[in-house]
């Protein structure tokens, strides 16, 4: 029996040396790989095992990657075959998407041309992305932008100054609505119209007195006399113009004068004619202006244009454009991220949002960007903040939507949930976002291991519909209680804002809507 045990003790060691060693013997390599060593500026986050690709075709992966004493990086790259490059060839490092991903791109060049010596280094680039090239817009418009926030928040103060003045009864339209002289006036017009009446009725006035004065009969009496008169000396105007007496008289009587308005109905008869002809040629059709009336096609055009007009005025009168803004501060990162934006609701399905992040950056926080690397200060980085939800009405009654865009300017997006219980607006939200990972090349470092992960809760302090002052403040006003970080450690924040719809930006774009 304990030989047994001995014999199935040494199968077992055996089993397991013979499958270490298949294991082991899969990964070995028993020929010698193609090395390509390169010579680049920068890489962009270049990584060990990052791929290799020739023309599109995966061949190998990047070995190495070291600076080079004398400036740039060097890379070297093993190839599973040799690769014949030609002049006009390219090296890049590219991304694969926008949220990242880096590898080496080669084109061959001209092929049939002269080789590329591939013995030595070879000199790469680093191509640039498109969220960098973006970022160089923003950069280079930076004055622009903060130019345009400015004119936005002038005018929403004039606008409340506007507002203020119109509800303390100042000016034209505050005395038109706060000034009760003009209720008075009305009820004194009124009161004058009936005082008239009463006038005219007991005949006091001349008005009154050409209803209700019985002179009036004999002052007609006195008319007809008169008309009577005037009869006789028509009868006698008449008789001279029998005896051919006077200038009537010589035009009816006079041959000369007769044969001058037989040609005179003769052309008229000829003029006749000619509109008859201009008429049936109109009603056939004929000729540009017969086909102007007549054509059907000019009036389903003209039916059309009206339609389309009727659609693009009606949907820009119903779309409503909000105005807002809010700060958020982050107490952990100390961080303090304000924004504000513009927000177009055609209906209640979509909106489209455009305004700008501004993250200012405390040099004292765990944060790291340029300003605080290179100088030591404090930074104000402003981003893009471009966004498009949609509802589908079907789904949780028109109260879920998606959104996505630019958050901070980064490419993300998130879900939105719409409630209202005691018709108190409400949304409780999560968003994800790519996060800054670069200090040298994004200008910020928010040191955390994948996206940007955040929920949080928003609510107004009012329900809608208020009229009094203070009830429309509160509808306005936003108080937005969250947690970022989500993946790594939660970081809790607080934010203040406001969200009004303004009038005036709607009928910006009526007119807009007028104009297309």
């Amino acid at each position: 029996m304990h030989r047994a045990y001995w014999v199935g003790f040494f199968f077992f060691v055996a089993m397991v040396l013979l499958l270490f060693g298949s294991l082991t013997l899969a990964n070995v390599s028993f020929t010698e790989p193609f090395k390509l060593r390169l010579h680049f500026d920068r890489v962009a986050g270049l990584r060990k095992g990052n791929d290799v690709r020739v023309d599109g075709l995966l061949v190998g992966h990047v070995a190495h990657v070291k600076l080079d004493g004398r400036g740039g990086v060097k890379v070297t790259c093993h190839l599973e075959e040799p690769v014949e490059l030609y002049e006009g060839c390219t090296i890049y490092v590219e991304t694969f998407t926008l949220l990242g991903g880096n590898f080496i791109s080669i084109t061959r060049g001209n092929i049939g041309g002269k080789k590329v010596d591939t013995s030595h280094y070879l000199i790469g680039k680093a191509r640039p992305s498109a969220l960098e090239e973006a970022g160089e817009v923003l950069s280079e418009n930076r004055d622009n932008f903060r130019n345009m926030l400015d004119s936005i928040q002038n005018a929403a103060n004039e606008i409340k100054s506007l507002v203020s003045e119109i509800r303390e009864g100042q000016g034209t339209a505050g005395r038109l609505v706060k000034d009760t002289a003009l209720y008075d006036e009305a009820v004194a017009a009124a009161r004058d119209v009936r005082e008239i009446a009463d006038k005219l009725n007991r005949g006091v006035g001349t008005a009154g007195k050409l209803i209700n004065d019985p002179s009036l009969h004999d002052e007609l009496k006195a008319s007809v006399a008169d008309f009577k008169a005037a009869a006789a000396e028509a009868r006698e105007a008449l008789q001279k113009i029998n005896s051919g007496e006077g200038t009537v008289g010589k035009l009816i009587y006079d041959p000369d004068m007769a044969e001058d308005f037989k040609k005179t109905a003769e052309n008229l008869r000829k003029l006749t004619e000619n509109l008859d002809q201009v008429t049936g040629k109109l009603t056939r059709g004929e000729g540009t202006l017969g086909r102007l009336i007549q054509e059907e096609k000019l009036h389903q055009d003209a039916e059309r244009t009206l339609q389309s007009f009727d659609e693009t005025l009606g949907r820009a009168a119903r779309a409503r454009v909000m105005l807002g803004g809010e700060a958020r501060s982050f107490a952990e990162s100390d961080v303090l991220i304000s924004r504000v934006y513009v927000r177009l609701w055609p209906d209640e399905t979509k909106y489209f949002q455009l305004g700008a992040a501004f993250l200012s950056l405390d040099a004292s926080g765990p944060l790291l960007f340029e300003e605080k690397l290179e100088s030591g200060d404090n930074d104000l980085l402003i981003k893009v903040d471009a966004q498009v939800l949609y509802k589908e009405p079907w789904f949780f009654d028109n109260h879920v939507g998606l959104r996505a865009g630019l958050i901070e300017g980064k490419p993300g997006g998130g879900v939105d949930i719409a409630f209202a219980p005691g018709d108190i607006p409400m949304l409780l939200s999560f968003e994800m976002r790519d996060a800054y990972n670069d200090a040298e090349d994004e200008d910020l470092d928010e040191q955390v291991r994948g996206p940007m992960m955040r929920l949080f809760f928003q609510s107004a302090l009012w329900s809608p519909g208020g009229r009094a002052w203070y009830e429309q403040i509160l509808h306005a006003l936003r108080v937005t209680l969250g947690a970022s970080r989500l993946q790594d450690d939660p970081e809790y924040f607080l934010g203040v804002g406001f969200e009004f719809e303004d009038r005036d930006l709607r009928s910006l774009v009526g007119l807009a809507a007028t104009a297309r």
